[in-house]
């Protein structure tokens, strides 16, 4: 017991730095996604082209492979970048190649009537999408998208590889210093069960308020 008491204080020190990660990581994947699926879906050829086969690479290549390019890329070009930024932005771009999907189907999933109606109306496509589109697939991509925001949290794990004090890199120091695996990474998975498990509540209550799509 006073292990676990001496130890909370510790991990949740580490827990601010997940939370900064996943934050900053889950705002760029949401920005770059919703203009990967845009592009997808409204701009030129060679242009989709390009994004589709660069969003084809990235979701190709392992997460932690990403991290250890950027890390051992800048560390031998001599730039000076800080770690949890530097892995906060591949996290972010890495899961910008799923949250494009997220968008992309949401999109794509309304009926084409709807299109067919904004512009009978004399709307533009961005009209359509931003007057009528884009609150009919909110409700689609609601859960998808916390799940990706999920999944995201614990892809924030993998950046203790290259030494970013964040909440599992903080349970391993403690677990060399005292030798309680079991005991230290449990609590640093029930940490990670409660922040996850609350998004999940947060995007059953956003289906029961806003519904779907029939």
């Amino acid at each position: 017991m006073e292990l676990i008491i001496n130890s909370i204080p510790l991990l949740f020190k580490g827990l601010q730095n997940t939370i900064i990660m996943s934050l900053v990581a889950t705002l760029l994947a949401t920005v770059l996604g919703i203009l990967f699926a845009f592009i997808q879906i409204f701009s030129h050829f060679f242009i989709k082209a390009v994004v589709e086969v660069l969003l084809y690479l990235i979701r190709g290549v392992p997460l932690l492979v990403l991290l250890f390019m950027m890390y051992y890329s800048l560390l031998y070009s001599g730039l000076q970048v800080d770690p949890l930024i530097g892995g906060s932005v591949v996290i972010g771009v890495y899961f910008a190649a799923f949250m494009s999907e997220v968008f992309r189907g949401g999109i794509l999933s309304i009926a084409k009537g709807q299109w067919e109606a904004g512009y009978a109306l004399g709307l533009r496509t961005h009209q359509v999408v931003g007057s009528i589109l884009i609150y009919q697939a909110l409700r689609i991509i609601g859960a998808p998208f916390i799940n990706t925001v999920i999944m995201i949290i614990k892809g924030t794990s993998l950046v203790a590889i290259i030494g970013v004090t964040e909440l599992t890199f903080v349970g391993r120091q403690i677990v060399e210093r005292t030798l309680e695996p079991f005991l230290i990474f449990s609590l640093v998975a029930l940490i990670y069960i409660v922040m996850c498990y609350s998004l999940s509540l947060l995007a059953q209550h956003l289906e029961r308020k806003i519904g779907y799509v029939n």
